[in-house]
């Protein structure tokens, strides 16, 4: 339990609300349409049009597709923007260090991978290397959330869609931050199939992290708007920290969107919800190995009652004489050499229900 607190606070102070979108691009500019000829005067023959020189479009202007060559820019104030619309996708970041603090030198590789369905809502993030530890992977599918540690070990509880936000511990845009005045490289490209905005970047264009150096480039979806590939080096502080003095590499792109992606449960995480009644009232439910919690509006005699006609009709048999008090019940019972121990707590006018089995 203590490494689950430790998780969960660590959650609250890393986790980010996603910021706002990505500006639009100024500065595109367009060539004057040549004004028609004028039509021959009485008792003038009509020239004969002119051939165009071998290899060139007579209908377009010397010089390119109608477009002038001014410098365009992007301002850009949230990496994951413009993704909410998309059907699915999956996205992939990574985020390396290396530097020395006090002679000591310190390297790590932070990635991050995630698989995203709007409709019904599903996704998959695993989170592995850097100050992750031993990683993790969390799957949320509509009501329901899974997360599974570094060693196994499967939670599983309530959630709705909003919550997914907090399972990502470091987003992003949790290192891109901002920037300001991307400039325009052409011709643009296409980056894992979707067409794209080429711009590049240094240090002038970066408002935070302090940066000695810093370059990258980017490509943004020229249908929705949203970042494609993003890389970037930085010579400065680790961002995690902001102690060591080092050089940081960050890569983010986005694939498969709108494509068919399919998210389910892990294997081995239902648990002691799988196993034991639950009051059909049951919300905010949590499960790990053996433990399962949730609440109900039921009162505590209803949902001792339900329990000692449940359990009995699973197999179970009560072990010892419940224990009641006016605001707490503990029934055990026993089943094929197992245990399971069920506290039943009142809740202003509802009650809290804990299973714990061995």
């Amino acid at each position: 339990m203590r490494r689950i607190g430790s998780f969960l606070l660590l959650t609250l102070l890393l986790s980010l609300t996603l910021g706002c979108g990505v500006c639009g691009l100024s500065g595109i500019g367009g060539s004057k349409e040549p004004s028609p000829a004028e039509a021959p005067s009485e008792g003038e023959e009509a020239a004969e049009p002119t051939e165009a020189p071998s290899g060139e479009d007579a209908s377009e202007p010397p010089g390119g597709e109608g477009e002038t060559e001014e410098e365009e820019e992007i301002s850009l104030s949230s990496v994951s923007s413009g993704l909410q619309s998309l059907d699915s996708y999956r996205s992939h970041f990574t985020m390396s260090f290396e530097g020395t603090t006090e002679d000591e030198t310190e390297s790590w590789v932070y990635e991050m991978d995630v698989e995203n369905v709007r409709d019904p809502f599903a996704q998959r993030v695993v989170i592995q290397g850097g100050y992750a530890g031993e990683g993790f992977e969390s799957i949320q599918i509509g009501d329901k959330r899974y997360m599974v540690l570094g060693e196994g070990q499967c939670i599983s509880s309530s959630a709705d869609e909003s919550d997914a936000e907090d399972m990502e511990i470091f987003e992003p845009d949790d290192a891109f931050g901002g920037l300001e005045g991307a400039r325009r490289v052409r011709p643009d490209e296409q980056v894992n199939g979707i067409p794209c905005r080429h711009y590049a970047f240094d240090e002038t264009s970066i408002g935070w992290g302090g940066f000695a150096h810093a370059e990258g480039e980017m490509w943004v979806a020229k249908d929705g708007e949203y970042v494609v590939k993003y890389i970037m080096q930085a010579d400065g502080k680790n961002p995690i920290t902001q102690d060591e003095e080092g050089h940081v590499e960050w890569e983010y792109e986005v694939r498969d969107v709108n494509t068919p992606i399919t998210i389910e449960p892990p294997d081995g995480c239902s648990g002691a919800e799988g196993e034991f009644p639950v009051m059909p009232d049951a919300t905010d439910m949590t499960t790990m190995g053996g433990m399962l919690t949730y609440t109900s509006a039921s009162s505590l005699e209803e949902a001792q009652a339900f329990y000692q006609e449940q359990m009995a009709a699973d197999g179970w048999s009560e072990a010892d004489a419940p224990f009641v008090s006016p605001d707490t019940a503990m029934l055990s019972f026993t089943k094929e050499g197992r245990t399971a121990t069920i506290t039943l707590t009142s809740e202003g006018e509802g009650v809290s229900v804990l299973i714990m089995s061995e």
